[in-house]
């Protein structure tokens, strides 16, 4: 919508609620400023408290100190991971003699149980 249009809208919304406030009683037009004056009032003094200032800034400040707290808590007790292997158990790994005795693994088995049971 260029700005043309836009200016011939806003005309003729002003217009017909212009029309439309004119076509009202009198006490309809009292009772609607009155209320109108009383939001306004309120707006005001809403806005202009240093209290509502205050509690949001510290509404603010409590919340950014909960997030803190929560982070610091979660990385205080996240685990540290120790993949290192010792030096013992990479020779073990390392060395084909060990893979033997995986393979002859269910003979040490029985031998074991025939070993308990003598």
């Amino acid at each position: 919508m260029n700005q043309d249009n836009e200016d011939k809208l806003t005309r003729n919304i002003k217009q017909t609620l212009d029309d439309s406030v004119a076509s009202l009683d009198g006490n309809t037009l009292s009772r609607i400023r009155q209320i109108r004056g009383q939001a306004i009032d309120k707006a005001i003094d809403k806005t202009d408290t240093p209290q509502s200032n205050w509690s949001i800034i510290m509404s603010g400040a409590l919340a950014t100190a909960c997030v803190m707290v929560f982070a610091v808590m979660i990385l205080l007790k996240s685990p540290v991971s120790n993949h290192a292997v010792p030096l013992d158990d990479l020779d073990l790994i390392s060395s084909s003699e060990s893979l033997e005795l995986y393979e002859d693994l269910e003979f040490y088995e029985w031998l074991e149980d025939d070993i308990l049971q003598s």
